[in-house]
């Protein structure tokens, strides 16, 4: 009966959460693509990401794992409203599954990122900020003057196109700290880029990632070597299914692959 408790308790938290929580003014939409194996072109991810702007905070993730998230919500509501005799079945098979995972919530400049690394999810700040240097290029997109910065973020090289006729000093994921919106940026070997859909005020609550441990990133790069080495084995662990020798060797194989990650 405990366990059953739990879980109502868990999502009157989250129904709570989303009616008492901060609502954007602005909403960007951005399209996202990633080489998952650097030393591959041929296999790419792609994903509409939303960044939700409240003056000066904002958080950034994939609207996929939004509905995904809403979806998982109204399905565990259904089940403990349903639930009989204290027994409550909750079926979370017909949940869209999500690639992007990270989220970034800023506020007045200070940067928290989530990620999810299966089951487990953490928090770390932000400690190294992209340090941008403004460029004398200039471009159009979508019908906005934009200005060329370049910044080095974990090792990579990335390019940024911003527009000061959007004065907001934010972008997608890490990408903050221009004066003006970032509409486009991506790494020198394209391996990873967004690119602005679509700019506009809407009103939509902005609910930060629940459950994760707060620590920093020394400790999610370690948790993150320590999981593609042994992929199969976190896996099994978690979910307590007994893999066979051929699917241990797949998934781990899996793992090495989707080599591209965006810290």
């Amino acid at each position: 009966m405990r366990f059953y408790i739990s879980i109502f308790i868990l999502f009157i938290n989250i129904l709570y959460s989303q009616s008492d929580s901060l609502k954007s003014q602005y909403e960007v939409i951005y399209k996202f693509k990633c080489l998952d194996d650097t030393l591959s072109k041929n296999i790419a991810s792609e994903e509409n990401l939303s960044l939700l702007i409240k003056n000066h905070k904002s958080l950034f993730r994939s609207t996929q794992k939004a509905k995904s998230d809403s979806i998982a919500t109204t399905i565990g509501m259904k089940a403990v409203n349903n639930a009989i005799n204290g027994r409550v079945v909750v079926d979370m098979r017909n949940v869209p599954g999500v690639y992007f995972k990270s989220e970034v919530f800023s506020d007045n400049g200070k940067q928290t990122v989530y990620k999810e690394l299966m089951r487990n999810k953490f928090s770390y700040p932000l400690d190294d900020p992209i340090l941008w240097k403004i460029e004398s290029e200039a471009k159009i997109i979508e019908s906005y003057v934009c200005r060329k910065a370049t910044g080095k973020y974990k090792g990579r090289h990335y390019i940024a196109w911003f527009t000061e006729s959007i004065a907001i000093p934010d972008g997608p994921y890490v990408f903050k700290g221009l004066p003006g919106l970032i509409l486009e940026v991506y790494d020198l070997n394209d391996t990873i880029h967004f690119s602005m859909i679509s700019f506009t005020k809407t009103i939509k609550p902005m609910i930060l990632m629940k459950d994760a441990f707060a620590t920093k990133y020394s400790n999610f790069y370690k948790a993150r070597k320590d999981m593609i080495e042994n992929a199969a084995g976190m896996l099994s662990s978690q979910t307590g299914i007994t893999l066979n020798p051929s699917d241990i060797m797949r998934i781990n194989n899996n793992a090495k692959r989707n080599n591209n990650y965006l810290d």
